[in-house]
């Protein structure tokens, strides 16, 4: 399985983004081979273009610390799941996620996204 995690460096050992459109990096986890995949959010993605072509990749969870209505309706429209990860680095959601301790979302954790009204 594949896990997308905003961060705030390119390493499991960096902070889950507080807002995961704003994020330094996106880290794409495979819980198979236990690797990762960084790729740096230059741009901060207001748009959310990255969303598809991640769930291209075969994403089909993301953890995040907060994420808006248009991001998370997104990514229900591609079936994924959305995990709460708050105050932790992205290897203790990971790990949290395997033990199934991560709060799954069920609606965005802000009511307004930052730049889509």
């Amino acid at each position: 399985m594949k896990i997308f995690i905003g961060t705030d460096t390119a390493e499991l050992n960096g902070m889950v983004a507080k807002r995961f459109g704003h994020t330094a990096f996106y880290l794409i986890y495979d819980t198979e081979s236990k690797t990762y995949e960084a790729i740096s959010n230059t741009e901060h993605d207001e748009k959310h273009s990255i969303l598809a072509e991640v769930i291209k990749k075969g994403v089909e969870v993301f953890i995040v610390g907060n994420i808006g209505p248009h991001a998370f309706s997104l990514l229900k429209r591609g079936d994924i799941k959305v995990y709460l990860a708050r105050k932790m680095t992205a290897a203790e959601a990971l790990s949290k996620l395997a033990n199934e301790e991560l709060e799954l979302l069920t609606e965005p954790t802000v009511k307004k996204s930052m730049h889509h009204h």
